[in-house]
């Protein structure tokens, strides 16, 4: 199948990393010119860039703050410039909670006002500031394509989770109606909602044994997703093999609930 994205500028945010990187090199797969962003570890990020160029594709690394309100306006300025426009933008940057889930995560009424607070305004307004920043230069692509990345936490619920859980619901609903504002000029714009994708070597922390295999014993498949699996999903909504499916949630969970 010809996905339609080579020579495609392609922007996604939080590449230097587990989802973001695969999905980054996915793109380079396809012949893609693909920006990936970093917030702290420039080396992760140039690494991921040259597994691009590897599969293909073409690369450009640049800094990104999901947490700066001015940085979504500077990051697609800075992508436009850099290849002439945009086509694609996959909006995966994250701010995470500060708590793994070896320990006991806060409860939303014991928590810190100003912690969940960024989690918010992070997971939700960023996101925002950056589809904002980005339709522009969507528009004139004249069929572009946006995929917010979500997380089955919405659905199932988690001790710890009430503000990250929150801001990516308002993801949901904005992508929704995203969709049919920008519809009428080309642009589809859906949600990708992985369930737990552990394949990645830069979590902080050690996911104990009887937790792993709870989770697999909750799955069809008895085994969890890749990020793979998560890029594959999203490199075809964004493609041009995708003609029809947009205000989407795409589910990449192994099948579980």
């Amino acid at each position: 199948m010809d996905f339609g994205l080579s020579d495609r500028a392609v922007l996604v945010t939080g590449g230097s990393s587990n989802i973001g990187a695969a999905t980054a090199v996915a793109f380079g797969r396809e012949g893609a010119r693909v920006a990936l962003t970093y917030k702290n570890n420039r080396d992760a990020a140039d690494k991921v860039a040259a597994r691009v160029e590897q599969a293909g594709g073409q690369a450009f690394v640049t800094p990104f703050d999901l947490e700066d309100p001015a940085a979504p306006e500077a990051l697609v300025r800075t992508v436009v410039e850099h290849w002439g426009g945009l086509d694609v933008l996959v909006n995966n940057a994250v701010r995470w909670a500060d708590h793994s889930p070896t320990e006991g995560p806060a409860r939303f009424e014991t928590s810190d006002r100003p912690a969940w607070e960024a989690l918010v305004e992070a997971n939700l307004t960023g996101y925002l500031r950056v589809l904002y920043a980005a339709l522009p230069a969507l528009r004139t692509s004249g069929s572009g394509r946006v995929v917010n990345l979500s997380t089955s936490l919405v659905e199932r619920g988690m001790v710890g989770s009430v503000a990250y859980t929150a801001a990516k619901s308002g993801i949901h609903g904005a992508s929704r109606s995203l969709a049919w504002e920008v519809g009428g000029d080309g642009i589809l714009v859906n949600v990708v909602l992985p369930g737990w994708v552990i394949d990645g070597k830069d979590l902080p922390f050690e996911i104990p044994q009887a937790l792993m295999d709870e989770q697999t014993g909750r799955l069809p498949t008895g085994r969890l997703p890749l990020s793979t699996h998560v890029a594959d999903t999203v490199v075809f909504l964004a493609s041009q093999a995708n003609q029809s499916i947009t205000g989407e949630i795409v589910h990449v969970t192994g099948g579980v609930s």
